[in-house]
């Protein structure tokens, strides 16, 4: 795992990129004849607010095989799943269990 300051510092602009972006989009559905006319482009904001999320928690977590495998959003789950050390029958390990109190990042 890797921990290192700079790494921390990316995954805290990251998180909070999200969060101002998906703020942003909370204020644009605001106006129910723009978000009518721009669904689409509010969900593409919403997707990328949820990818620099995954993004930081990836760094947070000092890109260890269990955060790559919580990733829940698909386009990143494909890229992001290959980096996962397997098993020795091949196969990825399955994703441990959250124990009462850890932080889920993935909520």
């Amino acid at each position: 795992m890797i921990h290192q300051p700079k790494f921390l510092a990316m995954a805290e602009v990251l998180g909070e990129l999200g969060t101002e972006i998906e703020a942003l989009g909370e204020v644009l559905c605001r106006d129910d004849g723009f978000a009518a006319r721009h669904v689409r482009e509010l969900q593409a904001i919403d997707l990328i607010a949820q990818k620099q999320r995954a993004l930081a928690a990836i760094l947070q977590g000092g890109f260890s095989d269990a955060e790559m495998r919580r990733i829940t959003i698909e386009s990143l789950h494909s890229r992001f799943v290959g980096f996962v050390k397997d098993d020795a029958a091949g196969r990825a390990n399955p994703c441990t269990e959250p124990q009462p109190g850890d932080l889920n990042l993935w909520d």
